[in-house]
């Protein structure tokens, strides 16, 4: 085992105010992820409690620093925020250790995990998915720890999870060293309820409910969509591995709202990158109202608008940009504007 393998990187920092890696304070944590995740406060806020009370050094010593479950439909951000805050804190947002539990439906896999047990193949080498020193951390950056689709394992898989969370200590099966994640912020993600809540969003009574009520009956339609999402959750997991996740974390799905928000960040995003490059380009509302209609799908969240995004108008932009014939340097101006349902790109002068 590593020398710091079981000292946190809060039990040597200086006392004073929050510290996780670079990060200072909660505010910090909470406008760093509120800047990359879009329409999910209620899931920012319990993220950023979590990683508090672990800086504040009220997390139990002998358990990883936070175990979250991280529910929600697809494309909403669950992943998206383990990597913001793995950015936040560590490195960079692929500074941590991913686990993808999709790869990992038979029984046999436990072994990629904690490893080969003695005289099998690889078990005196101790190989295993984990990578140590992402996990670990060291005295001034805690570890990270992303099991990704997590009700995709077979549940012997999962089960496997159960000394992580209970003891924050992995001895794998060779018995030649302990994985400590007591330095470390776990956190699994799944998509558990999902079409659960789906169906119960498209139902005939639902819209009728909501046409007779009006916008005020949201609260309490979500309330009850959210009872019924967490009741899939309890029946999955064994009560053991269940009763060990510190907060199960809620993602609801996107409203157009958010889509609105999100579609402004990616072109925002692209008129930086074109502009670095010497290319000028500005996205105008029919644009904005086109990736809009053809990309918000509340069921498969942020992904179907970034797919749109690169089919619409990512691709009739690089047909512009390589067809204009210009000299290295010269600056390319664009302009994009709605045709018969299409965006179509012309170069200006």
């Amino acid at each position: 085992m590593s020398g710091y393998a079981n000292r946190k990187f809060n039990d040597i920092a200086p006392a004073g105010p929050l510290r996780l890696g670079a990060v200072r304070s909660s505010r910090q944590l909470s406008d760093g992820l509120t800047a990359s995740v879009v329409g999910q406060s209620e899931a920012i806020d319990a993220v950023v409690r979590a990683l508090t009370i672990a800086g504040a050094q009220l997390a139990d010593p002998e358990r990883p620093l936070a175990t979250l479950l991280l529910a929600g439909p697809t494309g909403v951000g669950k992943t998206e925020i383990v990597r913001q805050v793995a950015a936040l804190v560590r490195s960079g947002p692929d500074d941590l250790c991913r686990i993808d539990m999709n790869s990992l439906a038979q029984e046999h896999y436990s072994a990629s995990l904690a490893g080969a047990p003695p005289g099998y193949a690889g078990s005196k080498e101790s190989m295993s998915l984990f990578q140590p020193e992402r996990i670990e951390g060291n005295a001034s950056t805690p570890g990270i720890v992303l099991f990704d689709e997590v009700e995709k394992a077979h549940a012997t898989v999962v089960r496997s999870l159960l000394q992580v969370t209970d003891t924050g200590l992995l001895r794998l099966a060779g018995g030649g060293r302990d994985i400590s994640f007591r330095n470390c912020l776990v956190f699994m993600t799944s998509n558990l309820g999902s079409r659960e809540l789906a169906r119960r969003q498209r139902s005939r009574h639902r819209r009728l409910v909501r046409r007779i009520m009006g916008p005020r009956i949201d609260d309490t339609l979500a309330s009850r969509d959210r009872a019924a999402a967490a009741a899939v959750i309890r029946d999955h997991f064994d009560p053991e591995l269940y009763n060990r996740f510190d907060e199960v974390v809620h993602f609801g799905s996107l409203d157009r709202a958010a889509a609105q928000d999100i579609v402004s960040t990616e072109l925002d995003r692209l008129v930086r990158s074109l502009g670095s490059r010497g290319i000028m380009w500005s996205a105008d509302d029919p644009v904005r109202a086109h990736l809009l209609q053809h990309g918000f799908d509340p069921t498969f969240g942020a992904r179907n608008l970034r797919r749109v995004i690169r089919r619409d108008l990512h691709g009739p932009l690089s047909t512009a940009i390589i067809d204009a014939a210009r000299t290295s340097g010269e600056a390319l101006v664009l302009e994009t504007r709605v045709e018969s349902g299409s965006i179509v790109v012309r170069v200006c002068g």
